[in-house]
């Protein structure tokens, strides 16, 4: 049986992997993982893999418990090439590992298919990847809760709580003004996103997969007037191929 752990900068998110049959995922707070909650979650574990954003206390835990238990373990990094997916980086290890995932994810479910990857989490991330699995670079831009805290912070009159919206629209009070915007701003980039690879990437009627994946995948596709693919699990299918 694999582990596959995917630490992030608040929570730490794990499935396990039999005969590859996926479990649900599962999160925890990062700085709950120590030895022991690992000895006792997972007594039958043969390999184990991580990638780990943020916290790097955690992979000399992974490895004590990987070593003290005959478990063989990997830490995945971002790479020039893998899988024949090349990275659009000229320096791929600055690459978010969590991106790169994401990448070898979607080549998996699409392979020889232009697939634009939307990953909704702390950030919000979008790549593009090619239909002969080139990468061709990405964009990086606050996510909703970050967009949401750094309008209130940095302001002295703008009062808002997070409300989920069901729609996009004008707002008539500040509070779905700042809500409304904030998605609003999301979904214009995925649609920029989207006009500006048909525009210079793809070939003249080429078909462009967008997958949706990361924690405000599910509110997003409420909202996204285009077709899209909901993948919530893209970033263990990509780590699970290693």
């Amino acid at each position: 049986m694999k582990l596959l752990i995917d630490v992030g900068n608040t929570y730490c998110k794990y499935v396990t992997v039999q005969n590859e049959t996926f479990s649900a995922i599962t999160s925890i707070r990062t700085h709950y993982i120590d030895q022991l909650w690992l000895e006792k979650q997972f007594p039958l574990i043969e390999q184990c893999l991580v990638s780990n954003v943020s916290h790097d206390s955690l992979n000399s835990i992974v490895t004590s418990w990987c070593e003290s238990n005959d478990i063989n373990y990997c830490f995945i990094e971002s790479e020039a090439e893998r899988f024949n997916v090349q990275c659009a980086y000229d320096y791929p290890k600055t690459l978010g590992v969590d991106r790169w995932l994401g990448i070898l994810g979607a080549e998996k479910l699409f392979p020889q298919q232009a697939t634009l990857i939307v990953d909704t989490g702390t950030a919000t991330t979008i790549d593009l990847l090619s239909s002969i699995g080139k990468h061709q670079g990405g964009w990086i831009l606050p996510g909703i809760d970050l967009m949401f805290s750094s309008v209130l912070n940095n302001t002295k009159k703008v009062f808002a709580k997070p409300e989920k919206i069901e729609q996009i629209k004008f707002a008539n009070n500040t509070s779905n003004a700042v809500n409304q915007a904030n998605w609003a701003a999301t979904l214009g980039c995925i649609t920029s996103a989207i006009n500006i690879a048909h525009k210079h990437y793809l070939q003249p009627n080429e078909t462009l997969n967008v997958i949706l994946t990361g924690g405000n995948a599910q509110q997003l596709s409420q909202l996204i007037d285009i077709e899209f693919i909901w993948i919530e699990n893209l970033v263990f299918i990509g780590m699970n191929r290693y």
